[in-house]
């Protein structure tokens, strides 16, 4: 494309509507709808008549790049959360949302290094069920409980942060009671 100005009326039309259409039919069909969108902004803030028809133009096919790419992160945001809810229904047996899975996560990560979670936090957090995390802690692959009662136990918010920076690997250090 030329870089060629195309000096637009004040209702919006371009001095050469041939020019503007030719321009326009080189868009994909999002760039276009956003076009009236643009022209009507720029015609608000009083500058239409001092910009470039192409510049215009490739600023839409970005804006609609940019809203397509922002589309498709949302979609996968949605089936990463979607498919991370299942795979937790399946080891922990609870029915859990994507963003009840997503708020469990963030709220563990903004907790303090020394808090204290619960059982069954700990479960929504790293996706084990009650066995599984027992057995590992009694196999020394997964931090020990700390106890907090006569019948309650719970994990440092950063045993298990630890835990979850490398799961496989990861080999308890025991602590003095």
């Amino acid at each position: 494309m030329h870089a060629r100005k195309a000096q637009v009326r004040k209702g919006g039309g371009a001095t050469s509507r041939r020019s503007q259409a030719a321009l326009l039919e080189q868009l994909s069909p999002a760039a276009v709808a956003h076009w009236p969108i643009v022209v009507r902004q720029l015609r608000d803030a009083d500058v239409l008549d001092t910009i470039d028809a192409c510049l215009l133009a490739s600023y839409c096919e970005a804006f609609a790049r940019w809203c397509t790419a922002g589309e498709q992160v949302a979609r996968m945001l949605i089936d990463f959360g979607i498919k991370s809810g299942r795979r937790m229904e399946a080891q922990t047996g609870a029915a859990q949302t994507p963003l009840q899975a997503a708020a469990t996560k963030i709220d563990s990560l903004q907790r303090a290094p020394k808090a204290i979670m619960r059982r069954q936090e700990v479960q929504r957090a790293i996706g084990l069920s009650r066995t599984t995390i027992y057995s590992r802690v009694k196999a020394g692959t997964f931090p020990e409980p700390v106890r907090l009662g006569a019948r309650s136990v719970g994990w440092r918010v950063s045993d298990i942060e630890a835990f979850l920076e490398s799961p496989a690997d990861y080999r308890a250090s025991r602590r003095p009671s």
